[in-house]
C-alpha cells in the first residue's frame, strides 16, 4: 500500500512540474499589454477581459483571420472587473473596443462607463460556463452542499438570538459527520476575476437566503457584507490570473481537504490532477448542466463599444467589429455544434440565441 501511495505521489509531482513549466500565453500574461502602433490606424482590434474566455476570444478572432482577412486582434486578459475598469476609461484608440466578462455588467459598472462618455454598449451572451469544487485527484469525496461549505468558510456564524460569532469550524468533519475528518482550507479567486463575483452571488448569497438569523437582517447591503465576509484565519487562498495554473499550484503545496472553486473547463483541462467533487447531489458535466440538473452556471458576455464601430460607410474608429459581432452570434459558432462548444462552451438556450443574434446585429444597446 504504501509503495503504491508513492507511486501515486510521484505521478502527481510529475504532472505539476509539467504545468507550472509551460510558459505563460498571452491569455495568461499578468503584465500590461501596451497598445501597439497599428492602433492608431484603427486596423487592428483590441479586446480584453475574462481569462475563461480567452480561448473562445482566440478562437472567433483565429475564424475571422482565416476566412475574413482580418489581421490578429490585441488579446489582454486580465480578469471581467479589470477588463471593464479599462474599458470603461473612455472613447479612442487608446482603450478596449470589446471587454470578454464572465458576468453580467453591474449598474454601478455602466454607470462608470457613462461618466466617462462610452455610452452605448452592445450586450452579447455568448453562452454559459459551470462553477465546481474540485480538489486533488488522489483526495477522498467531499460531498458538500450550500449550506455545508458557507458554514466552512463564512467569517461568522449565527448562534442564540441573532447574533454572530467567529466560526470556530476547523475540520470538515465538525460541520457534517459524514464530511472527511481533514482540515478545512479552500481557494477562491481573487475580487477581481468573474468566478469571486458569481462564487459571492450564487453560492454564498445563495446559502445565506436560507439562513433565519440573516433574514432578519434589514439594510441589504449590511446583509450582503454579512453573507459574503470570509473568514481571515488562514484558511482561504486567493489566487489570481492565470487562474487554473495557480489552483493547480496551491492545491499540490496544500494538505489534504484543500478544495476550491474552479471552472468546469479549467477542471478537465487538469483532470490528471483535479478531481470536480459532487455539489448539492450533483456533479457538474456536460449532460446536467445542460438539463439544468446543475444550477451554478454562470452568463458569458462579450460587451462592444458601439462607439468604436466603423459603419459600412467607413465611418467610425475601427474594422472589424461587425464582423466580430456577426461571427461571435452565428449558430455555426455559439450553438450547440458550434466550435464553441467544442472548447467547452455550454450553450444558451435557441430562443435566446435567436434574441442575442438579432439585438446584437441591429447594435441595440443596454437600457438599464
Amino acid at each position: 500500500m504504501q509503495g503504491k501511495m508513492t507511486r501515486c505521489t510521484r505521478h502527481i509531482a510529475v504532472f505539476i512540474v509539467a504545468v507550472l513549466s509551460l510558459p505563460l500565453t498571452a491569455a495568461e500574461s499578468t503584465s500590461p499589454s501596451p497598445v501597439p502602433p497599428e492602433r492608431t490606424t484603427g486596423q487592428v482590434m483590441y479586446m480584453i477581459g475574462s481569462t475563461l474566455m480567452a480561448s473562445y476570444t482566440t478562437a472567433i478572432m483565429e475564424s475571422l483571420t482565416k476566412n475574413a482577412g482580418l489581421p490578429p486582434a490585441i488579446i489582454a486578459n486580465r480578469g471581467s472587473s479589470r477588463g471593464i475598469e479599462s474599458f470603461c476609461e473612455g472613447v479612442g484608440l487608446n482603450t478596449p473596443d470589446i471587454v470578454a466578462v464572465s458576468r453580467r455588467i453591474r449598474s454601478t459598472e455602466i454607470e462608470s462607463c457613462r461618466s466617462h462618455g462610452v455610452n452605448d454598449i452592445v450586450e452579447i451572451q455568448v453562452g454559459y460556463e459551470a462553477s465546481g469544487i474540485v480538489s486533488r485527484r488522489d483526495d477522498q469525496d467531499y460531498p458538500l452542499t450550500l449550506t455545508t461549505l458557507y458554514t466552512a468558510i463564512a467569517a461568522e456564524l449565527p448562534k442564540d438570538f441573532n447574533e454572530f460569532f467567529p466560526n470556530k469550524n476547523m475540520r470538515w468533519r465538525d460541520i457534517d459527520p459524514e464530511l472527511p475528518n481533514t482540515e478545512i482550507r479552500f481557494v477562491i479567486p481573487v475580487p477581481s476575476l468573474g468566478g469571486r463575483g458569481f462564487m459571492e452571488d450564487r453560492i454564498l448569497q445563495g446559502a445565506c437566503r436560507i439562513i433565519p438569523e440573516i433574514k432578519t437582517i434589514f439594510r441589504a447591503d449590511v446583509r450582503v457584507k454579512q453573507c459574503i465576509t470570509l473568514r481571515g484565519d488562514g484558511r482561504i487562498t486567493e489566487v489570481d490570473t492565470p487562474y487554473d495554473r495557480s489552483v493547480v499550484q496551491t492545491l499540490a503545496s496544500s494538505p489534504a481537504g484543500t478544495l476550491a472553486t474552479i471552472p468546469l473547463k479549467f477542471a478537465t483541462e487538469h483532470q490528471e490532477f483535479l478531481k470536480v467533487q459532487p455539489f448539492d447531489g450533483v456533479i457538474p458535466n456536460y449532460e446536467t448542466v445542460s438539463n439544468k440538473q446543475y444550477k451554478f452556471t454562470r452568463p458569458l458576455y462579450f460587451l462592444v463599444k458601439k462607439a468604436h464601430i466603423k459603419n459600412y460607410r467607413g465611418k467610425g474608429l475601427v474594422f472589424g467589429l461587425r464582423e466580430f459581432i456577426t461571427e461571435a452570434t452565428r449558430e455555426s459558432t455559439v450553438g450547440p455544434g458550434g466550435y464553441l462548444a467544442q472548447l467547452g462552451l455550454f450553450p444558451t438556450e435557441k430562443e435566446i440565441r435567436e434574441k442575442t443574434r438579432e439585438s446584437s446585429l441591429r447594435l441595440v444597446t443596454i437600457n438599464r
